[in-house]
């Protein structure tokens, strides 16, 4: 059976983590047009919670994504750096614990809007099965 070595398998989760970012940028304004109908007369305040955070263009999206980029880039190479330390397994675990919480909001954004919301596909089958994956071998 195919199996990665564990500095791989940390490297690997910056790539994935990347296309679900990148699932976001190219769906998020389109996403925005399509839905404005949903919350245009609502009182809802989940509702307008989630709207107010997603009515925004890709172009702006992608600058604030660059910087969760580099901030993954950074605990990511901590990590593979550091493999035996034990304060870069605390830091690496909080962060895949906090991409895990994550993925969970997209799907409750999603239940409480009753529609796909970006990032909704890549959470549910890139990023959550392999950051458990990744939980799992850590572990």
């Amino acid at each position: 059976m195919f199996a990665l070595e564990i500095h791989n398998a940390i490297w690997l989760f910056l790539v994935i983590f990347m296309l679900h970012d990148f699932e976001e940028i190219i769906s998020v304004e389109n996403w925005s047009h399509k839905t404005a109908h949903l919350v245009e007369n609502t009182s809802n305040h989940f509702q307008l919670l989630i709207w107010n955070f997603w009515k925004i263009d890709s172009h702006s999206f992608a600058k604030r994504d660059v910087l969760i980029f580099l901030g993954c880039s950074i605990i990511v190479f901590l990590k593979v750096q550091t493999l035996q330390s034990g304060w870069s397994d605390i830091l690496f675990l909080t962060f895949l614990s906090f991409v895990l919480l994550h993925n969970l909001v997209h799907i409750i954004q999603t239940l409480i809007l009753r529609t796909y919301t970006p990032r909704l596909y890549t959470a549910i089958g890139l990023v959550t099965p392999y950051t458990i994956y990744l939980l799992y071998r850590l572990l």
